[in-house]
């Protein structure tokens, strides 16, 4: 009986091991940032109509990673797999639109509608069976959370069943699109229900609607070597220099108490995100408890872009010190210090990413991300920064929506963007902005 049960726990474990293998050594492959055997993993689960495969492949296309960059072939991949349920790609083919000319859009439409998915080996094409949530293991459990959770989309890593930090946010990002409980457990009700969870009926992508041409209000890859023309910035305190990777600033910080850093006053610019770094710590619990950092000067720019109410940005930054706190965000009237939205990034604390308005001085937090966000692995994190009309901001980091909240505190349009290195090491690549 033992036998037995060994046996068909281990068939079963073969089983899940085995689907979307291709998938699943691709997203090893590529987190080691072996793109070239990323490629073409991906591109082997692509080709048989694999979604998920599809979308990483129009990554990999964008950004020239492992291939030469190429938009009509990641527009493609993006396309395809947006008509396959994946909820990222849409945004994703929208946003690389916006950067292609027409021509190129039009060619990528072309290539969607003429392509197939190839024929596969019977034990591949048929659907895999679900085995019953009773006879697996925690491991096997697991990995069965971790297919679903990429079947609908969300990204929950290589289908291996461990248990780490990006499943454990894909599982929270699922429950709290859903409106449960943001435990981030694994468990045989949270697998019954992913199963039950279907993708949505996307429409065919051969002809997407008509879109309004967005007005850009700030494009800028600072590859012209000078931050002060095309457009102009605009330094308020501290040192910024362009070198081959963008706009860097190195901030040193000083070891404080968090009460002697609620000392500062907000009235001083070079003082107001010392302040909102105390009111993120208070707001949380930290306040009083720890030692914090605070930076010797700290180095503020901003470039005038007027922008309506809503708004896109999108940005490409690197950390490369934990110390300190990065501040991005957009500012009302002719004080770039003044009132408008913050998005505060805090290495190494929880929460690692809160965003606050900011008005006359008296700062409030309005959304955080209870979890920490560690950037600091020397590579390039895209953010998009999203307000629609309503006053509904979304905020993304690698894909990832990390923040959601409605506030129409602030109802004018923006003057333009600032950024404030609070203490750390800090690479702006690009930035757009657009209404």
């Amino acid at each position: 009986m033992i036998i037995k049960r060994l046996v068909l726990s281990l068939i079963l474990f073969g089983s899940v091991g085995l689907a979307s293998a291709d998938y699943a050594d691709g997203m090893r492959y590529y987190e080691r940032q072996e793109y070239r055997q990323a490629l073409q993993e991906f591109g082997d689960a692509a080709r048989g109509g694999d979604a998920d495969a599809q979308y990483m492949l129009g990554r990999l296309h964008e950004a020239g990673n492992g291939t030469a960059q190429d938009f009509v072939q990641a527009h493609k991949w993006y396309n395809l797999a947006a008509a396959r349920g994946h909820r990222h790609a849409a945004e994703a083919r929208d946003s690389l639109a916006q950067r292609m000319t027409a021509g190129q859009v039009a060619e990528a439409q072309r290539a969607t509608r003429g392509w197939q998915p190839e024929e596969q080996a019977s034990s591949q094409a048929t659907e895999r069976a679900r085995p019953d949530i009773e006879t697996l293991s925690d491991r096997q459990g697991i990995a069965e959370i971790q297919r679903e959770l990429n079947r609908l989309g969300y990204d929950a890593g290589p289908v291996d069943g461990a248990m780490g930090r990006r499943t454990r946010n894909a599982i929270r990002q699922y429950q709290a699109d859903r409106d449960m409980a943001q435990d981030g457990r694994a468990t045989a009700e949270l697998l019954k229900r992913l199963r039950q969870t279907e993708r949505r009926e996307v429409a065919a992508p051969s002809e997407p609607p008509p879109a309004a041409e967005p007005r850009v209000a700030l494009q800028d890859d600072f590859s012209d070597g000078d931050y002060r023309r095309d457009p102009p910035w605009t330094v308020l305190s501290g040192d910024f220099e362009v070198d081959e990777n963008g706009l860097r600033s190195i901030v040193e910080t000083r070891r404080t108490t968090d009460r002697e850093s609620r000392r500062l006053s907000a009235e001083r610019p070079e003082e107001i995100g010392l302040a909102m770094l105390a009111l993120i710590l208070e707001q949380t619990g930290n306040a009083g408890q720890d030692e914090v950092s605070v930076p010797v000067e700290p180095a503020h720019i901003f470039v005038n872009a007027p922008v309506d109410n809503a708004f896109r940005m999108e940005l490409d930054v690197a950390s490369r010190q934990r110390p300190g706190s990065l501040e991005l965000g957009v500012f009302q009237g002719n004080r770039p210090s003044g009132t408008g939205y913050r998005l505060v990034y805090t290495p190494g604390s929880r929460p690692g990413l809160s965003l606050v308005r900011l008005i006359s001085g008296s700062a409030e937090v309005v959304a955080r991300h209870e979890g920490s966000l560690d950037l600091e692995d020397g590579r390039f994190h895209r953010i998009v920064w999203t307000r629609d009309e309503d006053g509904q901001m979304q905020v993304r980091v690698d894909d990832q929506r990390l923040l959601r909240v409605q506030d129409n505190g602030l109802r004018d349009p923006f003057q333009g963007v600032v950024l404030a290195n609070q203490g750390g090491d800090y690479t702006l690549r690009r930035i757009s902005l657009e209404e």
